[in-house]
């Protein structure tokens, strides 16, 4: 009976106690021609399709971790979760997907109208939040995905700025903190933050906590852009995090623009971050991705080259996976699968409205 009343209770406990381990399954590829949206007039009848992936992130209970190492699944991949999520809290990794997918959709359109011949201006206005230190003073004022543009009126563009209008202060005072989002940085609203102090350079200096260099790779704060687009284009994420899709928004929107046979025809998948002078950044879970390209019916997929063994290992026998590195290295193998370029061979227009140098915004490894 006592054999029982443990087994029972340990079958109990493992159900309910959550496991510091995170599966990765083989997530959706879906058509972005539906979550794209251009002036009426400008998008073209789509043949063929481009289609984003992503992933499925299952955190496990240890009842479930102990089933999936018993009975495996070779799509599937279990992994650490501070691998996943950098050991932050739950709610501040979820904050970073959409930051980041929010970025990439920013880029793509800067990417893909550039691509097409507009000029495109773009310009700093700001600070955009990434991390923040749990024990710090911004911690409950500031949230991952706030952008700052002012301390106590002085402007914020740039991560060096934020950090020089911080130390022009005492430790203890009170600033206000000029606050807007990646999708309307100004005109914001005011946030007070009473700064704290950390010893520099065996001096005593203000603290906002932003960022946290113990974090090797990610970044805690970053450059925002604002971009002065030609016309409107609006992308519905379908709530999908990260900045992976960039590549796949790119050429849906070079698709809809630019004559609507940009694929030949063909159901084309894509998974990469796209940066603003058009290279392809990589990604996490190209193993996973390629499962659900192959359930999807898509004949190509275009991966980041890191991943292109990966990629090829898992993919059917209809599945051709090619190597990209930037987007006219993705156009010339769509227009020689025969799909049709069209206005998207123009490029960008040279000067800085035409060309930008890359940010480390895309640069998430889970995504």
């Amino acid at each position: 009976m006592a054999v029982l009343i443990l087994v029972a209770g340990f079958v109990i406990g493992a159900s309910l106690i959550s496991a510091p381990y995170t599966e990765l399954v083989p997530g959706d590829a879906q058509p972005v021609s539906s979550l794209i949206t251009v002036p009426h007039g400008r998008a073209h009848p789509i043949k063929g399709e481009v289609l984003l992936t992503d992933v499925g992130v299952q955190n496990l209970k240890y009842i479930e971790y102990y089933w999936v190492k018993i009975f495996s699944n070779p799509d599937n991949t279990v992994v650490p979760t501070g691998e996943v999520t950098y050991n932050l809290p739950q709610s501040e990794f979820d904050l970073q997907g959409t930051v980041d997918m929010a970025e990439s959709q920013l880029t793509a359109k800067s990417v893909a109208l550039r691509q097409l011949g507009y000029a495109v201006p773009m310009r700093d206005v700001g600070v955009t939040v990434y991390v923040i230190d749990p024990s710090s003073p911004a911690w409950g004022r500031l949230q991952v995905g706030d952008v700052v543009t002012s301390i106590d009126g002085v402007p914020t563009t740039s991560p060096a700025a934020l950090q020089q209008a911080v130390r022009a202060h005492q430790p203890g005072e009170t600033v206000t903190i000029r606050v807007g989002s990646i999708s309307a940085p100004t005109p914001g609203h005011d946030v007070s933050v009473r700064l704290g102090s950390i010893t520099s350079k065996r001096k005593k200096v203000a603290f906002l906590g932003i960022g946290d260099p113990a974090i090797p790779g990610l970044p805690g704060m970053g450059t925002q852009p604002a971009y002065d687009f030609p016309f409107p284009v609006s992308i519905n994420s379908d709530q999908i995090g990260g900045p992976s899709a960039g590549l796949a928004w790119t050429l849906g929107i070079l698709n809809t623009l630019s004559g609507g046979n940009l694929t030949g025809g063909r159901i084309v998948a894509a998974t990469g971050t796209i940066r603003p002078d058009g290279t392809v950044g990589d990604v996490g879970g190209v193993q996973q991705k390629t499962v659900a390209v192959n359930n999807a019916g898509a004949t190509v997929f275009l991966v980041p080259p890191p991943e292109l063994g990966v990629a090829r290992s898992m993919a059917g026998p209809h599945l051709k996976v090619f190597a990209v590195q930037t987007l006219g290295q993705a156009l010339r193998d769509l227009e020689g699968l025969g799909g049709r370029v069209g206005t998207a061979a123009t490029g960008p227009p040279p000067g800085p409205d035409g060309h930008s140098v890359p940010t480390d915004w895309q640069e998430s490894p889970w995504s």
